[in-house]
């Protein structure tokens, strides 16, 4: 079965191997990023699926990067790294998603995203403190330096143990971007020798 897997993904061609990974500490869970936007429809349509993957890996470390992608990307970057500060992520992140897909309510301005987020039981008050707070400022400043390391091209895309990038058109699609995350998580628990070879 392991041998099989190693045929199936081939770097540069199924996931990118990022020049100049940090070591990793072995007892350390493998970090897995999702880079994606809330106005992209590809992200929207995966995230319930990445949802129940993340669930059903529960000795990873998952976190999401939201990218600076055309005119809207910072102004997006800010309302998740607001709600994160906020600890209403959880609650709210399908939520934003369905405004924007579904109900056609951009919440590009600030106005529409304090808006919404008081319409959700968030404080005006608390939303405009880590709004525009600088510990929300320093996560979106990081961003660009992240997106570079990556080169994220696309969306949504995800990233392995700081050391692997695939997107779906890497891989052929998002089901099959899922699966070679899989195998990449293995290589990365492994030390990045195929299949502990």
């Amino acid at each position: 079965m392991g041998q099989s897997l190693v045929t199936r993904y081939v770097p540069g061609e199924d996931y990118r191997v990022v020049e100049s990974a940090p070591q990793r500490d072995a007892d350390e869970p493998v970090q897995v990023t999702e880079f994606f936007l809330y106005t992209c429809p590809h992200c929207y349509h995966f995230d319930p699926e990445l949802a129940k993957w993340v669930k059903a890996h529960p000795n990873i470390r998952f976190e999401r990067v939201p990218v600076l992608f055309g005119q809207g990307g910072a102004a997006y970057a800010r309302l998740y790294y607001t709600e994160q500060a906020l600890g209403v992520t959880d609650r709210l992140h399908e939520a934003i998603f369905t405004a924007i897909h579904e109900q056609g309510r951009p919440l590009a301005t600030r106005p529409a995203q304090r808006k919404f987020m008081i319409a959700h039981g968030v404080d005006g008050k608390a939303f405009d403190k880590a709004y525009d707070s600088e510990a929300v400022e320093a996560k979106i400043r990081s961003v660009a330096a992240r997106m570079k390391r990556f080169q994220v091209t696309a969306v949504p895309s995800l990233s392995v143990g700081e050391q692997y990038w695939v997107s779906g058109r890497l891989a052929g699609d998002n089901d099959r971007m899922l699966d070679v995350v899989d195998y990449l998580i293995e290589q990365t628990r492994d030390g990045g020798e195929p299949d502990g070879a």
